[in-house]
């Protein structure tokens, strides 16, 4: 990938979080950052493993999921274009991740070492910015996906998650989607034929 391009790409993920940057910043985020594929089913971060890298994602979907005790293949959450990625409480914890971070697509992202990552980042006000959105980003998305299961009943669940993930389902296996919402494959496709989204 050339060095215009990740320009582009860095410019562009930036405008999609409302944040925008100067040619010193974005030349200050090509330095440590390298554009990576992840091919479908392979994984950013596994159960066990420290998380030392951040990821931005340019093109693709990830999954964060566990096993839980019984052996089932529990989803979290769900990362798409423009999201970040990488165990934000393994991080801060200097603890092994819980959890999965899977890609479901063949997948395009930046990467780059956490560490270096925030010594530009404590420099900058612009690029803490920047961090502070997409880490409040992702915050966000599990408090309201873990509210969701004390507020809401299955359909009401399955109607937030198409609101957060807009798009996404057409993208995504059914179990995934069922799992992530706490029901078996059956239930949703119920729920989908209620709503008239089977077709």
């Amino acid at each position: 990938m050339k060095e215009k391009t990740d320009s582009n790409l860095l410019i562009n993920l930036m405008k999609s979080n409302e944040v925008f940057l100067d040619e010193e910043n974005i030349a200050s985020l090509e330095k440590i950052f390298k554009p990576k594929i992840i091919k479908k089913e392979m994984y950013f971060l596994e159960e066990g493993e420290k998380s030392t890298e951040i990821g931005l994602i340019i093109n693709g979907i990830f999954r964060s999921y566990y096993i839980d005790g019984m052996g089932n293949d529990i989803t979290k959450y769900f990362y798409k274009e423009s999201d970040i990625l990488f165990s934000y409480m393994a991080h801060l914890c200097q603890k092994e991740s819980e959890y999965y971070i899977q890609a479901l697509e063949d997948s395009e992202i930046l990467v780059a070492k956490i560490s270096d990552f925030e010594k530009i980042v404590k420099s900058n006000d612009k690029l803490l910015l920047f961090y502070k959105k997409m880490i409040d980003k992702v915050l966000v998305m599990k408090e309201k996906h873990a509210s969701s299961f004390k507020l809401l009943d299955s359909v009401g669940r399955y109607k937030q998650f198409l609101d957060m993930y807009p798009g996404l389902e057409k993208r995504l296996k059914q179990c995934h989607i069922a799992s992530y919402l706490g029901m078996t494959p059956v239930s949703l496709s119920r729920i989908r034929k209620k709503l008239n989204l089977n077709k």
